[in-house]
């Protein structure tokens, strides 16, 4: 498996890495809860994989394009402090399960949110916010975003 330097995985005890996956350089991987990277899965450079520490699965031939940002967790609004290096008590932090099924796609400097899931073979356009759950083989764009077509396989499914 080849993960090229230099990468921040944080936690790597929960971050379990398919042999056949790919982690390009400048990338971080916050282990929370737990990150899994599916076979052939492709991370481009300066992504960053599970912001809020909640847990993130990514599946087989799954491509994130550099500066993507997956999130599985996120300060509430109703904490005094939205920032994580405030006291524990202070804030009131919510962690989700995000999952991008196999085939799925994000673009570059997309934001998939908390607890969204990316349906298998849907694609995600650059610079896309991603806020609700992705239908399977459908492309969406836009902030937030939205459907704007379908996508058909040409071969069969590996």
């Amino acid at each position: 498996m080849p993960v090229y330097e230099p990468t921040i995985i944080l936690k790597p005890e929960r971050v379990q890495i398919a042999g056949t996956a790919r982690v390009d350089s400048f990338v971080k991987i916050e282990g929370g809860f737990g990150v899994t990277v599916g076979a052939c899965a492709h991370i481009c450079s300066f992504a960053h994989i599970n912001i809020g520490g909640g847990e993130v699965v990514i599946g087989r031939h799954v491509g994130i394009a550099s500066g993507a940002k997956i999130l599985a967790g996120s300060n509430r609004p109703d904490g005094l402090s939205m920032s994580s290096v405030s006291p524990q008590e202070m804030q009131r932090v919510e962690r989700t399960r995000t999952v991008l099924h196999d085939y799925s796609c994000v673009g570059t400097n997309a934001v998939i949110l908390p607890g969204v899931m990316v349906g298998e073979g849907a694609v995600v356009g650059a610079g896309a916010v991603v806020t609700a759950d992705v239908p399977p083989w459908t492309i969406v764009a836009g902030v937030p975003a939205q459907v704007i077509g379908k996508r058909t396989p040409t071969q069969e499914l590996a």
